[in-house]
C-alpha cells in the first residue's frame, strides 16, 4: 500500500487474473467530491488508454485493470471534478501498490488424488521390466571371464582331430 499526495490517499492493489495479460483490481482513496477518477497505466514502452474507476463508498474509487503484460506497469491517477479541473496523483509501481506481476492471486491448484494412475504404474513397470532383460542379456554376452585369446586357443582345439599316442 501506498499513500498518495492529496487529494488522493492510500492506494492499494491485487492481480487477480493472467489468462491474457495480467488483470488487477485497484482501489484508490480520495479526498474530494470527484465526478470522475481515471488510471492511466505506462510503461517505458507503452502508455494504456485510462480505465475508469467506480465509486465503492467511503471515499474509495476502485476497478479492474487489463494489462497486455505481467510487468511492472507505472500507474497515475486522475479526478476529474464537476467543473473541469483535473488532479493528478504522482506515479506509482504496481509492486508499491502490493502486487506483484509474477504471483496471481487465486484458488490454488488442485491436484488430483492419485498423482499418478494405474495405467501410468503398468507402464513404469513394463520399462522396469525390460530394462532388467536388456541387462540380464548384457551379462549374459559379455560376462565372460575368458581373454579373447583364451576363446580363440578354445575354439582351435575344438576343431582339430585328437591325436593318439601308440
Amino acid at each position: 500500500m501506498v499513500v498518495l499526495v492529496a487529494p488522493f490517499g492510500a492506494v492499494e492493489g491485487k492481480a487477480v487474473a493472467d489468462d491474457s495479460g495480467l488483470t488487477v483490481e485497484i482501489t484508490v482513496e480520495v479526498d474530494r467530491t470527484f465526478e470522475a477518477v481515471l488510471v492511466r497505466p505506462f510503461s517505458s514502452f507503452q502508455e494504456l488508454p485510462p480505465t475508469a474507476l467506480q465509486p465503492i463508498g467511503n471515499d474509495m474509487w476502485g476497478g479492474l485493470v487489463t494489462l497486455p503484460t505481467a510487468e511492472d506497469w507505472n500507474l497515475v491517477f486522475d479526478g476529474l471534478e464537476a467543473g473541469g479541473e483535473t488532479f493528478r496523483s504522482d506515479s506509482v509501481t504496481l509492486t508499491e501498490i502490493g502486487v506483484d506481476p509474477v504471483v496471481v492471486a487465486g484458488e490454488p491448484i488442485r491436484l488430483p488424488d492419485r498423482a499418478i494412475d494405474t495405467a501410468t504404474w503398468w507402464l513404469i513397470g513394463g520399462i522396469a521390466g525390460a530394462l532388467s532383460a536388456l541387462a540380464a542379456l548384457a551379462w549374459w554376452t559379455f560376462g565372460s571371464d575368458a581373454t579373447e585369446s583364451e576363446v580363440l586357443d578354445r575354439d582351435e582345439s575344438d576343431q582339430q582331430p585328437e591325436e593318439r599316442e601308440t
